[in-house]
Parts: C-alpha cells; sequence; structure tokens
C-alpha cells in the first residue's frame, strides 16, 4: 500500500473514531503502517499512524502475537536500528517511532502479561544499545515534524523498568544509557527532553533497587568528562547546560516525594546543583 492510499484510509478510520467495524483486517493494515511509520510526512507518521497504533493497542485490538510481532519488527534493524549513527537524516524518524510504539506494549503487559523474561530482556538490550548509539537528537525538524530521539527512548524506558523481570543491575544499565542522552554535547535542549528524562530517571529510583552508592556515582558520572580534550568550549558548554538543566528538572519533581530512595537523591542533587554555582 502506497503512502497516499495508506493516509487516506487512515483518515477516514480516525473520522470514526478509530472504529474497527470497517476494518476486516487490522492486522494487516498494521502491517503497512510499520512499512510506513518512518515517513516524513508528519501527519502521516504522527497524526495517524502512530495515534492508530496506540489507539488499537490500547483497545485490544490485536492479538498477543501480533503484539509480539510488531514489537519484534519495531525493535529490528530496519526500524529502531535503520540508519542508525546518521545525523541530519530522515531515518531518524523510522528509528524514534519505532521505539515510540514500546510504552503501549509494554503499558498492556503490564496490565495483561503476555511478555516473558526473554522478551523483556531482548526489549531490554536493544533499547540500551539504541540510547547509546542514536546521534540524532534533533526536536521538531521545520516540515518534518517530531523527531525527538531522546524523548520518546526515555519515554520506552519508563515503560519498561517497570517490569518485573528487570533487576538493580538492570536498571543501572538503563540509567547509564540514558546518561549519554543527558550529557549530549552537539546540542542545548529545548524541547522539553530534561523532563521525559527525568520521568524516566525517577520511575528507575522509586523500584528501590539501587543502592546509594550506585546513584551517588551516578551523579558524579554527570559531571565527569568536562574537560575532555576533543571537546570544543561550545561542546563543553552545551554539555554542561544540558546536565544542569536535567539535575535541577529532576530536584524540582522529587522536591515533596519522601518515598526511599528519594530523601537521599534530593540531597546528592542538590550538592551536585552547588557545586556548579
Amino acid at each position: 500500500m502506497d503512502a497516499l492510499t495508506l493516509k487516506q484510509k487512515l483518515q477516514h478510520i480516525q473520522s470514526s473514531n478509530h472504529s474497527i467495524d470497517h476494518e476486516e483486517q487490522p492486522y494487516a493494515l498494521a502491517l503497512h503502517m510499520m512499512k510506513h511509520i518512518g515517513s516524513t510526512d508528519p501527519v502521516l507518521r504522527d497524526e495517524l499512524i502512530y495515534v492508530t497504533f496506540a489507539t488499537w493497542i490500547g483497545q485490544g485490538v490485536f492479538s498477543e502475537d501480533q503484539l509480539r510481532h510488531v514489537l519484534q519488527l519495531a525493535l529490528d534493524d530496519q526500524h529502531l536500528f535503520y540508519g542508525i549513527g546518521e545525523q541530519g537524516t530522515d531515518s531518524v524518524f523510522t528509528r524514534t517511532f519505532s521505539v515510540l510504539l514500546l510504552p503501549p506494549i509494554l503499558n498492556v503487559d503490564r496490565q495483561r502479561p503476555f511478555l516473558d523474561k526473554e522478551d523483556i530482556a531482548g526489549i531490554h538490550h536493544r533499547l540500551t544499545t539504541y540510547l547509546v548509539c542514536e546521534k540524532d537528537v534533533r526536536g521538531y525538524v521545520d516540515d518534518k515534524g517530531w523527531a525527538h530521539a531522546p524523548a520518546h527512548a526515555a519515554d520506552a524506558v519508563e515503560d519498561l523498568v517497570q517490569s518485573p523481570y528487570l533487576e538493580q543491575a538492570d536498571l543501572l544499565e538503563l540509567l547509564h544509557a540514558l546518561t549519554v542522552k543527558i550529557t549530549e554535547s552537539s546540542v542545548v535542549y529545548i524541547h522539553d527532553e530534561d523532563q521525559r528524562i527525568v520521568h524516566a530517571v525517577m520511575t528507575i529510583l522509586r523500584r528501590n533497587l539501587l543502592e546509594q552508592k550506585d546513584i551517588t556515582v551516578w551523579i558524579d558520572t554527570l559531571h565527569q568528562g568536562d574537560q575532555a580534550v576533543n571537546r570544543s568550549l561550545l561542546e563543553t558548554s552545551h554539555r554542561n547546560l544540558n546536565v544542569r538543566l536535567f539535575l535541577q528538572t529532576l530536584y524540582l519533581a522529587i522536591r515533596t516525594e519522601e518515598d526511599e530512595p528519594f530523601p537521599a537523591v534530593r540531597s546528592l542533587v542538590l550538592q551536585a546543583l552547588e557545586r556548579d554555582q
């Protein structure tokens, strides 16, 4: 199915509140949506394909086997890792909207578990790898809409870390993978990336599986590398601003949290911010 035909079909479905009464094969249509998930048309990609996926997944339109297959497609080399490492190219849209399919699927799994420990481990491996390898951190792209890799990946982390299959070491890996995005030096984030990453970090911390020494080391890591040999003054400034904005946002988000480990984390974050003064 070509992009125009798919767009018209999805617009019709959207006009009927995503009813599947007249859609005989929603899963077959979903496979066509996966082929166009990286479209540079923001209406098709974001407002139609993503919204239809999220709505139908939430409504239970797909079977568990179908959801598992969509998940496998989203995580494969032609989707989550399509053109990985490129910067400024349109391949970013395929990657960032593939990773955005994880939250609704994982939400279904929390309500009606169908993913086993091996499935969750596979998602964990692909997502941590993606966070480290994604180099295109553009937010909104003129005429093409949202790319937003750090935010979309953080949304996926936020849902994944709620899985009871993930243990302390798994959470630490995700925390350090997020650090790669927190310490970005090519740009200063201006599209609420800090808030989305903070939500993911808070969800990791709320599991209360990390030891305080691990959290201390992690916060210290945010300040390491400030004097990297190959980093320009501008890149260092970008990195420092992104770290400071993240810490400020994290502090405000946990300022009234009294459950463990938040009081200790709040103190550590405040100390880190005071060192920047």
